[in-house]
């Protein structure tokens, strides 16, 4: 019975600190019938001899305050005695530092200094190589080494700048090293991306003459003269005009045209037919330069009378018209005898005249031929006496403009008729010995001879005596050109009895011919001399 005792005097003790069970033996207080509920004061208000059960965190270990701030102490009993409190008190808070603290109490460290951002040190771009940290004196500083990391040509901001490869005019016009200043291309990085190139394709531009800087070197139309003075046409044709683009765009032209050329008069200082210098006379233009051609002119005689002048007319000729470029020439015939002449292969219509006496004192009229062969050139044979002629070529008028002259003369050598219509019947009786045949050379007899002439091409020609009556021994030869020497075409001898044949023997190109009959022996009379009949075809 005691311990109750003992425990119910502590319950009547009435002791307010609640410090401990001791304290509660020294100062009993009244137990409070059974039911009462426990409150945190330190006392056993329920009478089940423990003192403020239910209150858990009772002498825990506590803290109050934030950062700086904070403070630690034990729990203790509110002071309704329905919880329990901290019994530390909070620290004053401060203005925040940079210090790793929390200065203020607001439960962040270093704010508004931004620790750990990137940051941009003192070099030259602004790039964030470092990190903002505290520098120990309650500021901040950048962890930044000042590396510089320059801008580069690589579409990339190096120096975080904001601007893509600043500085390099990237996109600019540019031109290439080609021959024109155009700018075609642009400017672009270079492959090591340290630099930049023009990335024009390097076409060259030439420059037209269309009024366009085509080249943009700053000029128009250069190398064209467009706008100077020009001149086109020689000697009398010329006109004065304007350079200006031609349609093409490649060159300038003239706006003058040339005039029309006239007929070139030779020697006068002019040129007439704008060809660009007054052409030289020929040597035979007049009279006083005849050509001399008594030899005859071989193969023929070629000469240019384009810038001859028009020296000699003569209305009462009957041939040609007025106003054509002529040439002399001049021959001497020491005997009467057959000459030819034709002026074929000539490049204009001709027309020749021929007077008896010199160049310089024209006696009276021989011939006048134009419009041979049915061709616009003249051709001509006739006998002539002994004497000095005069042979002008003219042109048929002033309408001909070409000049190209071929002459051809030839001496006969002889006299003889033209060849009749055939047959022909003849007599060398009363004739006399004046050639040898090719085929036999006892023809020592009288012969005739009759001259033809051919047109340019050929033709088959047949002679022959073989119907001569009575004992004739007859020779038949062909010649051309001259009726003298020994050459013949053809040559027949004793074809028919004591009668020749020759042909068909071709005769090409224009020229004179001589068929000759001729007798057989030596001695005059003989039995080669007397009638003939000679029958011809050309065909």
């Amino acid at each position: 019975m005691l311990v109750v005792a003992i425990a119910l005097s502590a319950c009547a003790s009435g002791n307010s600190n609640n410090d401990d069970v001791d304290a509660a033996v020294d100062a009993p207080r009244p137990c409070t019938p059974p039911g009462t509920e426990e409150t945190c004061n330190g006392m056993d208000d329920d009478c089940d001899i423990i003192v403020d059960e239910g209150f858990p965190l009772k002498d825990q270990e506590c803290s109050v305050g934030m950062g700086e701030c904070a403070a630690t102490g034990t729990m203790v009993c509110s002071d309704d005695g329905t919880g329990t409190r901290c019994s530390a008190v909070e620290g004053t808070a401060s203005d925040e530092t940079c210090d790793g603290l929390d200065n203020d109490c607001d439960m962040a460290i270093d704010e508004g200094f931004n620790v750990g951002n990137g940051c941009d040190g003192a070099d030259a771009d602004s790039c964030l190589d470092g990190m903002t940290v505290c520098d120990g004196a309650g500021g901040t500083r950048c962890t930044d080494v000042d590396g510089f990391l320059p801008e580069v040509c690589d579409g990339i901001d190096n120096d975080c700048d904001e601007n893509v490869d600043e500085g390099y005019t990237l996109g600019a016009g540019c031109d290439g090293t080609d021959a024109d200043t155009c700018n075609e291309g642009s400017i672009v990085c270079s492959a090591d991306a340290m630099s930049t190139v023009c990335n024009d394709a390097n076409t060259v531009n030439t420059e037209l003459c269309d009024g366009l800087d085509n080249d943009c070197n700053g000029m128009t139309d250069e190398g064209y003269d467009v706008g100077a003075t020009c001149t086109v046409g020689l000697g009398t044709c010329a006109r004065n005009g304007t350079r200006v683009c031609a349609t093409s765009g490649t060159a300038a032209t003239c706006t003058a045209l040339p005039g029309s050329p006239l007929l070139e008069i030779c020697g006068n200082g002019v040129d007439e037919d704008c060809t660009g210098a007054d052409a030289p006379c020929p040597v035979n233009d007049t009279g006083a330069g005849a050509i001399d051609i008594s030899a005859g002119t071989g193969a023929g005689l070629t000469v240019d009378l384009s810038s001859a002048r028009d020296d000699h007319w003569d209305a009462t000729a009957g041939c040609g018209a007025q106003g054509g470029r002529d040439l002399f020439y001049t021959f001497t015939l020491p005997a009467p005898e057959v000459v030819y002449w034709d002026t074929f292969g000539s490049n204009f219509d001709t027309v020749i005249r021929v007077y008896s006496g010199s160049c310089t004192a024209l006696s009276s009229l021989v011939s006048c031929g134009s419009d041979s062969c049915g061709l616009l050139q003249s051709q001509e044979a006739r006998e002539l006496p002994a004497g000095q002629y005069c042979m002008i070529v003219d042109q048929q008028s002033e309408a001909v403009t070409a000049g190209s002259l071929r002459l051809n003369y030839r001496r006969g050598r002889r006299v003889g008729p033209v060849l009749p219509a055939s047959p022909i019947v003849g007599d060398t009786s009363d004739a006399t010995n004046q050639s040898i045949s090719s085929c036999e050379s006892q023809t020592a007899q009288p012969d005739e001879a009759y001259y033809f002439t051919t047109c340019p091409g050929s033709k088959q020609f047949r002679a022959d005596t073989c119907s001569t009556v009575g004992n004739r021994d007859t020779i038949l030869y062909l010649r051309a050109g001259s009726a003298a020497g020994t050459s013949d075409v053809a040559c027949g001898d004793d074809n028919c009895s004591l009668e020749s044949r020759i042909g068909p023997t071709t005769l090409t190109g224009a020229n004179l011919w001589w068929v000759i009959v001729d007798g057989f022996g030596t001695a005059n009379p003989g039995a080669g001399v007397g009638a003939y009949t000679l029958t011809w075809t050309l065909q």
